[in-house]
């Protein structure tokens, strides 16, 4: 039983810890590591906690944007001014503004604003761990993390091998998902069709399977190249000029939508590549409403690309 309250005391200081971090560390390792951190409580638990800064604004900053901290101190400093810095694990994904904070015994509790910003990274989809580190006057070191939540999503367009009967429900998302597989460097994931047909999958007047995300910026892999297609908008749809489009080749990618997202031709449902069916198909790097839609059919005999999602 004692074993067992020492281990949920130590999972509460550990989430208290991160939370704040603004607990003194004289730590030589890692600032990334858990072990940094555990040894700060440890050494915490020990020696006694002497928390100094108070800072409050959350730990989370998104991809391409900012958190703004507020910082003030505990305890009213001796001499008539005291400074503390503040640096970055690492600059690349996240910056810190300004670099110094100064207290005064007047207003060594009135909260000073502290702007973390968040680079954008359009090579994955994974978030990112940061550390800023606040150096004392008594020169010590008081971490505080940071997760840089990631915003990307993937898609990329196949080779213009595939008429008009690529497959329907699963077997169009199997397409995807295998051509997913082969392609190296390529971001992991399910990845589904960019084709709409019928109750199988729709985009609007009310979405049905649909595989894109609200607020999100998608990444066209565009062979390795990793260029920004589109972001999305709360209603999970394409924002028109966000981005340079989905790059294929000249024929073009299946995708069944009209200009206003609505459901139109799509080959029998992606099941027929006869010269009498049509289907919508959408225009290679334009990163207006053609990316969704050219505005008129093609025949379903015409081989053309499809378009594939990571979800």
């Amino acid at each position: 039983m004692l074993i067992k309250r020492i281990s949920l005391f130590f999972a509460i200081c550990f989430s208290v810890f991160q939370a704040s971090c603004a607990i003194k560390s004289e730590n030589s390792g890692d600032p990334n590591t858990k072990e940094y951190y555990e040894n700060a409580i440890i050494s915490c638990l020990i020696n006694g906690c002497d928390k100094e800064i108070i800072i409050t604004g959350g730990n989370s900053l998104p991809e391409a944007g900012s958190l703004v901290l507020s910082v003030s101190l505990v305890h009213k400093p001796d001499s008539s001014s005291v400074t503390y810095n503040f640096s970055s694990s690492n600059p690349a994904i996240a910056s810190v503004a300004p670099s110094s904070l100064i207290f005064t015994p007047s207003d060594y509790n009135v909260p000073q604003t502290l702007t973390i910003t968040g680079s954008s990274d359009d090579s994955d989809s994974t978030d990112n761990s940061v550390v800023i580190s606040i150096l004392t006057p008594d020169s010590e070191t008081i971490p505080y993390p940071i997760l840089q939540k990631d915003n990307d999503k993937f898609l990329f367009a196949t080779s213009a091998s595939f008429a008009g009967d690529f497959g329907s429900g699963g077997l169009a998302d199997f397409v995807c998902q295998n051509a997913a597989n082969s392609l190296t460097g390529l971001p992991s994931g399910t990845y589904k069709t960019f084709a709409v047909a019928g109750t199988w999958r729709r985009a609007m007047p009310s979405k049905i399977d649909w595989v894109l995300k609200p607020n999100k910026d998608y990444i066209d892999f565009n062979g390795g190249a990793f260029t920004k297609a589109f972001s999305t908008d709360a209603n999970a749809l394409f924002a028109f000029g966000t981005g340079s489009g989905i790059a294929a080749t000249a024929a073009g990618y299946w995708t069944g939508l009209q200009t206003d997202w609505s459901t139109a031709n799509t080959c029998q449902g992606w099941t027929s590549s006869n010269l009498s069916d049509q289907g919508n198909f959408a225009s290679s790097n334009d990163p207006n409403v053609g990316g969704i839609s050219a505005g008129t059919p093609d025949f379903c005999n015409v081989a053309k690309s499809v378009v594939c999602v990571q979800q």
